[in-house]
């Protein structure tokens, strides 16, 4: 375990050995064998050899063994990719599973076909098969799928073309994001990375040139990045308007297992109260010394409380924060910590910002940040951390059952972030308080007017790139005004970040449109979770378990419903956001102390 300031890179070893080993081979023949097992037991449907009940037995255990298999050797090769994004031979094992990946996919669309027919007889065959029972979730959405798809060999070769098509694109992305950097002084260069850490130095001139090469750096690929994103995003309007889905938001509605109804919620309740934000940033600039903030300013350290932590001060932090919680949440932590899960270092070829992969088969997780010492670090481990904490509540339910949407995926992960803050803000000095609630807003800040600055700037450009590609000059456009529409007078509208559809990768998934409002809705469902735990701390954290096991196993809705929840109401959703004004309020009143001297 590395110590000090040192941040470790991760080991695979647990995983497999490397490429050349025999459990590495092993299991790359043993997904394809799975999947033609998978294609032939499906096409037994056809000709009813066997009853539908012992059929879909057979089919759901052949699918799992598939899932399993795919899932974890494609974690393990884009582990290696995203550490290391010039490596030839990652790059070919990446495209070659990929590849090994379709016979699923074909699986996958020929099952929902399938079971289409069956979907009215589900109820009654779940009641005499305990088998039936257990996923007749997993079975009634594939039915309902169906619907949503095209046929067969269509679905087949949009799944051949995307590898060459819409997933190279994302891939160009990765590799420019992760490689590019710019003069910074001298002969030095610095990666945008490195140049988008400095968003948090405490010398305002630092963060403004930091900022300016930044823009400089993106500007230079604009042109490729702009090609990126439109073929990302034409080959998504074209697939969801084939597969008959109203647009590209109904469709990220479905795989985010919530309804419209929530959806319009969440985003109208969080239009309501973007004045509590820009409140917040104001007080901001008046305790910096700013008549108002500019970009470069978001992250920017307030207070004495600045510090810089050792990674080995930010691991025993977290762990003393989690066990707080719970030991079986502070065991886990420890684990990934001594098990060298984490990769933290930045370096080049590294991709930027962070993720936690599961690893199925394995029974754990990978997490990637880049920390650089700051708070933020701090609390993007804790964020990875939780996700991983959500897969080792998973491990032992069958692979399909551990699939859960984007949204439920922030839960914990965003409920470890909220142990983490509101145990700094109890255990604090009443000098310390300034800063962490500043912290604090700032990540809230991020997750609430931030992300719906670019779930808009994403309905702009599905609406414009159903008739046309996009420019760069266009993009900018769409993206400094969602923030100008979002931050409002909270920001300089001369100094915004017309780069940002450059910078986040989220939006260069061809699977996944809509990568952005899953994290205000899990802020908010997460600080509706921690209200109810700190109502009964000794007794919550088996209720949390056990919801956190529903996560891949029923609806947003029906998950949000077993803690009392009810995520169609507005009235929900107000109560996450008065949670947030509160401490903006407390905020507020110590800015005015320190400000006035009194």
């Amino acid at each position: 375990m590395p110590s000090g300031s040192e941040a470790p890179r991760w080991q695979l070893d647990s995983v497999y050995p490397g490429y050349e080993s025999e459990q590495y081979q092993s299991d790359r023949k043993a997904l394809r064998r799975a999947c033609s097992s998978l294609l032939r037991k499906i096409d037994d449907s056809v000709s009813r050899k066997q009853s539908p009940d012992r059929w879909i037995r057979n089919v759901v255990k052949k699918m799992d063994t598939a899932i399993g298999l795919y899932s974890t050797l494609e974690a393990f090769i884009y582990c290696n990719y995203s550490v290391n994004t010039k490596d030839a031979r990652t790059i070919s094992e990446l495209s070659s599973i990929e590849k090994d990946g379709l016979p699923l996919k074909d699986a996958q669309v020929r099952f929902r076909n399938a079971i289409r027919p069956l979907r009215r007889k589900l109820g009654k065959l779940a009641e005499s098969s305990k088998a039936i029972d257990r996923f007749r979730f997993f079975l009634e959405e594939e039915a309902e799928l169906a619907n949503m798809q095209m046929p067969v060999a269509e679905e087949n070769l949009a799944a051949d073309l995307q590898r060459p098509g819409a997933d190279a694109w994302g891939r160009l992305q990765g590799t420019i994001s992760s490689n590019l950097s710019w003069p910074w002084e001298g002969e030095e260069r610095k990666t945008v990375v490195q140049l988008r850490a400095l968003a948090m130095d405490p010398d305002r001139g630092v963060r403004r040139k930091a900022f300016e090469k930044e823009i400089e750096a993106w500007g230079s690929m604009e042109i490729p990045l702009a090609a990126a994103l439109n073929g990302v995003k034409g080959s998504t309007v074209i697939l969801d308007e084939r597969r008959k889905y109203e647009s590209p938001l109904d469709h990220a509605a479905k795989q985010a297992r919530i309804s419209r109804a929530t959806l319009d919620a969440q985003i109208s309740t969080m239009e309501r109260n973007l004045g509590v934000f820009r409140g917040y940033l104001k007080q901001k600039a008046k305790l910096i010394g700013e008549k108002k903030l500019a970009f470069y300013d978001l992250f920017a350290p307030v207070g004495e409380a600045t510090r810089t932590w050792t990674f080995a001060e930010a691991r025993d932090f977290i762990l003393r924060q989690f066990s707080t919680f719970s030991r079986d949440l502070g065991d886990f932590a420890e684990r990934a910590f001594r098990e060298r899960w984490i990769d933290a270092e930045p370096r080049e070829g590294k991709v930027g910002g962070a993720f936690c992969a599961p690893v199925p088969q394995a029974a754990e997780s990978r997490i990637l940040a880049n920390f650089d010492g700051s708070f933020d670090s701090l609390f993007t481990l804790a964020h990875e951390l939780g996700h991983g904490y959500h897969g080792h509540v998973l491990k032992d339910l069958p692979f399909i059952q551990q699939d859960y949407p984007m949204t439920l995926a922030e839960t914990a992960s965003i409920f470890c972030e909220t142990i983490v803050f509101n145990r700094a803000v109890a255990e604090g000095s009443h000098d310390d308080r300034c800063t962490v609630l500043e912290l604090f807003l700032q990540s809230s800040t991020q997750v609430i007017v931030d992300i719906l600055s670019r779930y808009r700037f994403e309905q702009a450009v599905f609406d414009r790139r159903r008739t046309a590609e996009l420019s760069p000059e266009e993009f900018c456009e769409l993206m400094t005004q969602a923030q100008r529409d979002t931050y409002g007078d909270g920001l300089d509208g001369d100094a915004l970040h017309p780069y940002m559809w450059a910078v986040k990768s989220h939006y260069y998934s061809a699977d996944l449109s809509y990568y952005n409002f899953p994290y205000a809705f899990g802020q908010l469902f997460g600080l509706g979770l921690y209200a109810t735990y700190r109502e009964d701390e000794e007794g919550f954290p088996a209720k949390y378990r056990q919801l956190l096991q529903m996560t891949g196993r029923a609806s947003a809705n029906d998950v949000a419903s077993s803690v009392g929840f009810n995520i169609e109401d507005p009235g929900f959703w107000q109560g996450g956001i008065d949670v947030i004004a509160a401490r903006a309020a407390e905020f507020a009143s110590l800015v005015e102390e320190r400000t006035t001297g009194q």
